[in-house]
């Protein structure tokens, strides 16, 4: 292989491309005949009363709707809620729980249900005599009772 080396003065000096006859003066309407026309715009949404009319109805199924599933808030229970249970269930609810008696009488709605001696008494009455010395002594020293 030769290696020629090129120079740029040897080459000669002609355009090798030709430009047809008014080519340049059809060029723009050759440009627009290719560009589609433009599609008609949608007109901007105005005020109609019909969508003003879509729209409150709208806002009212869902005003219905939350008012529908949204529960009520439940009220109070009244003056006597455990009425209607048992004592046996309390007592098994409250063994299941691990509350005992003690956790209990720290409350002060329990401490108020207290307060009147008849309700003391009511409570007392079932209990063996053996079962109160018990815990009587058990939480008062014997130092205190003479």
């Amino acid at each position: 292989m030769d290696k020629k080396r090129i120079r740029l003065d040897d080459l000669k000096k002609e355009v090798p491309f030709s430009v047809p006859e008014g080519y340049f003066e059809s060029l723009p309407q050759l440009i627009q005949s290719r560009i589609p026309a433009e599609p008609a715009r949608k007109p901007v949404m105005g005020w109609s009363w019909q969508r003003s009319l879509g729209l409150v109805s709208a806002m009212a199924l869902i005003l219905v709707l939350i008012w529908v599933t949204v529960p009520e808030r439940q009220g109070s229970l009244g003056q006597e809620p455990l009425s209607g249970i048992s004592d046996a269930s309390i007592v098994d609810y409250l063994e299941d729980q691990n509350i005992s008696y003690y956790d209990l009488s720290e409350h002060k709605v329990v401490q108020k249900a207290f307060d009147t001696d008849s309700t003391m008494l009511y409570y007392l009455d079932d209990l063996d005599d053996e079962v109160l010395r018990q815990q009587l002594q058990e939480t008062i020293p014997l130092s205190e009772t003479i």
